[in-house]
């Protein structure tokens, strides 16, 4: 029974920042113990040393940039005039990928201590500047892939990044965390296809999907024969359990992973998204075997915002009914204790063994502010 704690990270253009507090203070690997959290992992803004797409020019240059960086990846090369000013324009995708992966790694390990860790793999990299396409100006594109996986897992960006952690001895390293949330991967409907691959390289569909299936795959052997672990956390959003059990990208690659912990995202959803739906959900997620993540933020904190479903945008910033959203955090452990009672038919468990029920691995998502998780479950313990 194990507790994954989400530690963010940002690069600041020279190093990396923790993003984690408790209020006002910088927090520590032990604000992570003190809430039981016995895992950690990283996820969050990501250096990377490959080609960058231009933040300045016309829209119709920075697409037609966007468009050659796509080409060019899925040719397999970096060397191109898309950013020719780049430190590493000539190396291999493997060196790029290697070299960013090295330098994350060594700053983890000196500071994660003695606690069980997953390093992540950065499926994109980060766009300011959105840009739009000429088209059609509604559509923004943003957080480009950084290689092509059409291309396959050997010799790519992510072969040279999972090498380059590698390289860095560590005991308490036990995986990676796969960073492409989507759900949608290993699908036609996945938005990487939708919105690079297949407007911008005239990618078929099979085709793609099974190269996908087949890095992923492939990436997931790497990674274990190497006596580590995968993790994935897919979003889901607001789509309902039967479409994720017949349409979503889950069943179809959930099985090269050790750890998948599905995000209901009932607390950012709001709509048509009723505590109904969010039990067939949790029952979903149980009967295929999967885990979930609790989800908070700093919404459910006095006069705080968040990406609560509860949050309107009034008078140029972000109003919250900071209640309501502690109480759909909350509202997690009554569908997993209705579950569990549905599936079972014995007793409802007493809330405080609500962690001794369907999901003893969990992975908790709260922001970066541990008062986020103290609050959560100064209103319901379990949580």
């Amino acid at each position: 029974m194990s507790k994954f704690g989400l530690w963010w990270v940002t690069w600041n253009g020279s190093d990396y920042e923790s993003r984690m507090t408790v209020g006002s203070r910088k927090a520590t690997i032990e604000d992570f113990r003190e809430r039981g959290f016995d895992r950690i992992v990283f996820l969050g803004s990501l250096s990377y040393g490959g080609p960058h797409l231009p933040e300045n020019g016309t829209n119709q240059y920075r697409y037609n940039k966007l468009q050659e960086y796509v080409r060019a990846l899925c040719n397999g090369y970096y060397d191109w005039n898309v950013d020719s000013d780049n430190p590493n324009k000539g190396k291999s995708r493997y060196d790029v990928g290697y070299l960013d992966g090295q330098f994350l790694s060594l700053w983890i390990s000196s500071r994660v201590g003695t606690i069980k860790y997953y390093v992540p793999i950065p499926f994109s990299y980060g766009l300011d500047n959105p840009i739009r396409n000429p088209l059609n100006e509604k559509k923004k594109y943003s957080a480009p892939p950084r290689d092509c996986p059409m291309n396959g897992f050997d010799e790519s960006y992510w072969h040279g990044w999972i090498d380059g952690v590698l390289s860095v001895v560590d005991d308490y390293r036990v995986g990676f965390y796969w960073s492409y949330e989507s759900c949608l991967q290993a699908t036609k409907h996945d938005p990487n296809f939708v919105d690079y691959f297949s407007p911008m390289y005239n990618a078929n569909t099979k085709e793609y999907v099974d190269d996908y299936k087949a890095f992923i795959r492939d990436m997931s052997r790497y990674i274990h024969n190497r006596g580590h672990e995968l993790v994935w956390i897919p979003a889901t959003g607001a789509r309902s359990a039967e479409y994720l059990r017949d349409s979503s990208g889950i069943p179809v690659i959930s099985k090269h992973f050790d750890y998948v912990f599905v995000q209901p995202n009932y607390y950012q959803y709001n709509s048509t998204y009723t505590s109904d739906e969010l039990v067939k959900k949790v029952k979903w997620i149980y009967e295929s075997s999967l885990s979930i993540e609790m989800e908070a933020d700093s919404a459910v904190l006095h006069s705080q915002s968040g990406h609560c479903a509860l949050c309107k945008y009034e008078n140029n910033h972000y109003v919250c009914d900071n209640e309501g959203c502690l109480e759909r955090a909350c509202q997690y452990v009554g569908a997993i204790l209705e579950v569990d009672y549905e599936i079972f038919n014995r007793e409802p468990i007493p809330p405080e063994r609500a962690t001794d029920t369907l999901f003893p691995d969990r992975a908790y998502y709260f922001g970066t502010d541990f008062k986020v998780v103290d609050a959560v479950r100064g209103r319901c313990p379990e949580w």
